[in-house]
């Protein structure tokens, strides 16, 4: 497993715990572009891929990975939406948890810093993290998300902004990530 998968299964088992989430999301801006940069040094200088490394670097291979580690069967999806990508995560385990409002879903969302001829390419501030979330609907009352108007871009990738916020006590988190605006709020 490469350093960035490691850290997504590691994540995932943590937050997973005992539990056995009815329904998984794995989300990622970027994927394992450090791996696939290699492969794609390979395939210029004409040297041999890798099948292992080949299946290492879509980008379902850490959700692939967790549901054989955790021996899960668990339905996966895995999400990469842009800045956006942790609150189109959200959405999507909300729209699984009210389909089936007694299950559980466990959200995981990571990244690493994009390779130096790719950070430019991003508005964000270039940092490894990593936050797994055991969610179920909340009997009385929550987190709600919504959308708002477009401020200023964040800097940070959400995941480790709602995180902070999270562990706070301020009524609401805004987010602005490319021109979209989000907002979680406590009931």
């Amino acid at each position: 497993m490469s350093a960035l998968s490691r850290l997504a299964v590691q994540i995932a088992l943590e937050a997973a715990g005992d539990a056995a989430p009815d329904y998984l999301v794995f989300c990622s801006q970027h994927g394992d572009l450090t791996r696939l940069r290699e492969m794609l040094g390979n395939i210029a200088t004409g040297a041999e891929l890798s099948p292992t490394a080949f299946s290492q670097s879509v980008h379902n291979a850490s959700a692939g990975l967790y549901t054989i580690i955790a021996k899960s069967r668990a339905p996966v999806s895995s999400l990469a939406s842009g800045a956006s990508t942790f609150a189109y995560g959200w959405i999507e385990v909300e729209g699984l948890l009210l389909r089936n409002p007694h299950s559980q879903a466990l959200l995981v969302c990571y990244d690493e810093p994009l390779p130096a001829e790719y950070a430019p390419y991003s508005s964000q501030r270039q940092c490894m993290y990593g936050l797994g979330l055991l969610l179920r609907l909340a009997d009385t009352c929550g987190l709600t998300l919504d959308s708002a108007p477009a401020e200023k871009n964040e800097a940070l990738p959400m995941a480790p902004l709602f995180s902070s916020w999270a562990l706070g006590t301020e009524p609401t988190l805004r987010i602005t990530a490319e021109g979209q605006g989000w907002i979680w709020s406590r009931e």
